[in-house]
């Protein structure tokens, strides 16, 4: 309890005079030079002669038609990033490694591998027909739905789909989504 104490007057010692600095330097003080300004400045208006002054046309500006600039311009469509339909992902804090596995609607596969400080190159992979039929099934049945489970080492898998259809999936369905996802994710990262 005490160290909590000398903490927090620690933290306080060191923030409060920076803050007080920072609301003195935005305090709405006025722009009026002070006596000390070495810059004298001249506040008389200056001495025009009617009779030298020349008129001068005002500059033309051309304005150019809307309809003309709008055939001129292509629509700019920003198709958003594309979303997997299937995500898997394990994470081991303690033992500092991550594993992700993304598939996509067309059967793309990607996976990465990290661990302690080394990040692996992304794996690349294409489903089988079997295997792509058997995703787009869970898919287009089930609505969006999770899954997290904790492994013995202390890892967390959490497994994802971005399900389009109505019905809601029974734990069974969960768990047979989770082990797909996780062989296949150690099938297309492990050295043969």
């Amino acid at each position: 309890m005490r160290i909590k104490s000398l903490f927090t007057l620690l933290i306080l010692g060191i923030l409060l005079p920076g803050l007080i600095l920072g609301l003195s330097g935005c305090s709405g003080g006025s722009s009026e030079p002070s006596s000390q300004d070495s810059v004298a400045t001249d506040t008389t208006d200056p001495v025009v002669d009617e009779s030298d002054a020349v008129e001068t046309p005002a500059p033309v500006v051309a304005v150019p038609d809307p309809e003309e600039i709008a055939s001129d311009v292509e629509p700019v469509i920003e198709t958003p990033e594309e979303q997997a339909i299937l995500t898997w992902a394990r994470d081991a804090g303690g033992l500092n490694h991550c594993d992700r596995l993304s598939i996509y609607e067309d059967g793309r596969v990607e996976a990465v591998v990290c661990k302690a400080t080394a990040s692996y190159p992304v794996v690349h992979s294409t489903l089988s027909e079997d295997q792509l039929a058997q995703v787009e099934a869970w898919v287009s049945t089930y609505g969006f739905f999770s899954r997290r489970e904790m492994e013995v080492s202390s890892a967390v898998r959490s497994t994802v789909v971005q399900g389009t259809g109505a019905a809601v999936p029974e734990l069974e369905i969960k768990v047979a989504v989770a082990a797909f996802a996780a062989e296949l994710f150690f099938a297309i990262t492990e050295p043969e």
